[in-house]
């Protein structure tokens, strides 16, 4: 058995969470990445595509600086949302995905919630087969038990705290890259590894 870790980034603009994504501030998806895991924690698979927005084609200043991911990027290497849920879908399988939503419940859905808002936005079929998990529920009982005093509140955020991104800076990529924060989140997996058993648990995998 395996499962999916997987982040999104999506359209932003400085302010925008504070403001609630107002008017036409659509938080449509410009990357999904995935890494399909072993349940001994080995990395069988990887997935990373770039999403054309449509609705606000043009990638912000804010957006561009906090990702890396640039307007030339997404028109070069950019597909729609439509075929990039595809290759996602297709990707998981009838795999279980994590994604990381800080102090919310295991049943969060996290950035599944994104990729269902998108679905809605670009009039697609509702996918209710993909079950998501939030791993924050797992890591921050984790986090204390260790006794770590800053608790990351992004995935990103967890590789760097616990001072282990190293590795996936020899990548050739940062926080807010929707693939570095997958692996961010795998890290931290690793790290507290010795409780996998009640995390396969909570996957029914055990």
């Amino acid at each position: 058995m395996s499962f999916i870790i997987f982040d999104t980034e999506y359209t932003s603009w400085c302010g925008c969470q504070e403001k609630g994504w107002r008017g036409k501030q659509k938080r449509e998806i410009v990357q999904i990445s995935a890494i399909r895991v072993s349940n001994d924690l080995r990395v069988l698979d990887t997935f990373n595509v770039l999403c054309k927005p449509v609705i606000n084609p043009v990638l912000s200043n804010y957006f561009v600086q906090l990702t890396g991911i640039t307007n030339k990027q997404i028109q070069l290497k950019g597909i729609s949302f439509k075929s990039a849920y595809k290759k996602f879908r297709k990707f998981v399988g009838k795999s279980q995905c994590l994604s990381h939503g800080y102090g919310g419940k295991w049943d969060d859905k996290c950035d599944g919630d994104i990729i269902l808002e998108n679905l809605r936005l670009y009039n697609m079929p509702i996918d209710d087969d993909v079950i998501y998990h939030n791993i924050s529920a797992w890591l921050i009982p984790e986090y204390k038990k260790i006794r770590l005093k800053e608790h990351p509140k992004n995935s990103g955020k967890i590789a760097k705290i616990l001072h282990m991104d190293s590795k996936i800076k020899k990548l050739g990529i940062d926080e807010h890259n929707a693939l570095y924060d997958s692996y961010s989140i795998l890290i931290g997996i690793k790290y507290f590894r010795d409780d996998l058993p009640s995390l396969l648990k909570k996957l029914k995998y055990n």
